[in-house]
């Protein structure tokens, strides 16, 4: 059955590509040395709202002001969003590049594609752990079947009554809230990194997330004969932040790190704190002489999406992303929240 794009008209198709074309595509302000404005194409002067030159020029005598307090030319962030005058409340994106050049956006077209580029990336990472996970899942529900026969024969042939039946029961019993236990720890992990039940910001101890994230990489990596190695502090690591977007970011440059580890390798997940800042450190064992590292741009897998989005949503936290000395090695750092009790 062909699905409802297919079956929408090519016209309509095009069109639709165009609008999409034409939301994300820029304005482009060219400035002059002292502040003001040479000249702006037609985009530019629609995203502003200004039908002419003079209104062009009484609405930046008043937004250059704003994005000069946002820091625009502080030698900070190159970009700022602000919301234009009047009832529309139209938010626009500026990023300045060099000195002379700044382009506009419309904020909103440009957030809602960078949400599908942050879930399109989860999606895909999430595509390369789930087979994994979902085999090791099978091992506990098959040890519980495997216990619950056991124990069902033992019952009715009645062995509970002969001398250590009963404590060979409790064992089998006990067996299976073992393997339950595995069984819910598992797939609450996984569960947590596709449900955004903690999709807001609060504290917690990144210790908390590095367990998870290395009981979720345990599968895949034991797939690729590789063995996953976690450093962690006995102190906790307090940060204030978004819990469900930090799993995705950690996850991201995890399997970026775990790419092209060779076998009888490790993936290294270190956490420390470093004074105000906590450090984490995400590596891959290095593959032999003559193999290509990468960064934060590239990756040998292709996996430019994940990384990209890991480093927003760690800047979007207040963190950092880098590329470590190695190859195949990531290094995160974000600020340790205050003692909240």
């Amino acid at each position: 059955m062909m699905n409802a794009i297919e079956n929408q008209p090519r016209s309509d198709q095009r069109a639709e590509a165009g609008d999409l074309a034409e939301a994300l595509s820029p304005g482009v302000l060219v400035l002059k040395a002292g502040g003001g404005i040479t000249s702006a194409d037609g985009r530019a002067m629609g995203l502003l709202g200004c039908p002419d030159r003079a209104d062009l020029e009484r609405a930046w005598s008043e937004l250059r002001p704003r994005l000069e307090a946002q820091g625009l030319w502080g030698g900070g962030d190159r970009h700022a969003v602000l919301d234009l005058p009047g009832d529309g409340a139209a938010r626009r994106r500026f990023d300045l590049r060099g000195d002379g050049v700044l382009l506009v956006q419309d904020a909103g077209a440009i957030e809602a594609l960078e949400l599908d580029l942050r879930l399109s990336a989860l999606m895909r990472s999430l595509a390369y752990v789930t087979p994994a996970v979902a085999h090791d899942l099978r091992a506990p529900i098959n040890a519980m079947v495997f216990n619950i026969e056991i124990l069902k024969e033992t019952i009715a042939a009645g062995k509970g009554a002969e001398p250590g039946g009963r404590e060979r029961q409790l064992r089998y019993v006990n067996v299976l809230k073992e393997e339950l236990n595995r069984l819910h720890k598992e797939m609450e992990i996984f569960i947590a990194h596709i449900s955004p039940r903690g999709d807001r910001t609060e504290n917690l101890d990144l210790r908390e997330l590095f367990e998870e994230l290395a009981v979720l990489l345990t599968g895949p990596a034991r797939k690729q004969q590789v063995q996953v190695r976690r450093q962690l502090p006995e102190a906790p690591v307090p940060v204030d932040v978004n819990r469900y977007l930090l799993r995705q970011a950690l996850l991201h440059l995890s399997l970026a790190a775990l790419a092209d580890v060779p076998k009888e390798g490790a993936l290294e997940l270190r956490l420390e704190r470093r004074g105000e800042r906590a450090w984490m450190r995400v590596a891959g064992t290095p593959a032999g002489a003559g193999a290509a590292g990468f960064d934060i741009r590239l990756s040998p897998s292709g996996a430019l999406a994940q990384l990209h989005v890991a480093r927003g949503i760690v800047a979007s936290q207040g963190g950092e992303v880098r590329p470590g000395e190695a190859p195949q090695t990531f290094e995160i750092e974000l600020t340790v929240a205050g003692n909240k009790g």
